[in-house]
């Protein structure tokens, strides 16, 4: 009797870890002050990340926080343009610049009814010092990202 009632209780605990593995996602997706800071916190599954100076890919299968995609330092402020691509099939996912004092600035947000249908062309003002690109989400699945940087 006693077996099957510590069973059960791992069980439940299981489910409820499993149930609210999200929370801190959603928690931080407006949240400047979390998505600004230098490490990055996620969970996600299947994952596969190619970059180069010209184009990053990213396909994850499920995705739940915040992870930076790109770095770069800069001598002196400019503008670049980009050409992206994002699809989700489930959740809701943004794409933000944080530049070197921390401020924080949506390129595109995603939900499936949002999702691009090829590529959109934004521009970034890039400032002096580090900027960096994230992508942040929660109940996240089949996300789908591609960026095409004009030349730096």
């Amino acid at each position: 009797m006693l077996k099957k009632l510590k069973i059960i209780l791992i069980s439940l605990l299981f489910l409820l870890v499993m149930a609210c593995s999200n929370e801190f996602a959603r928690q931080e997706y407006n949240s400047n002050e979390k998505i600004s800071l230098m490490n990055d916190h996620y969970a996600k599954e299947f994952s596969v990340f190619n970059s180069t100076n010209e184009e990053i890919s990213l396909t994850i299968s499920k995705f739940n926080g915040r992870e930076t995609l790109w770095t770069k330092k800069l001598e002196k402020n400019r503008d670049i343009e980009i050409n992206l691509s994002f699809r989700l099939s489930k959740g809701q996912a943004k794409i933000v610049h944080i530049d070197n004092d921390n401020n924080v600035t949506t390129i595109i947000e995603c939900v499936p009814d949002t999702s691009t249908d090829g590529f959109v062309t934004k521009t970034i003002s890039l400032k002096n010092g580090q900027n960096r690109l994230k992508i942040v989400g929660y109940d996240c699945e089949n996300i789908d990202v591609k960026i095409e940087f004009s030349k730096l």
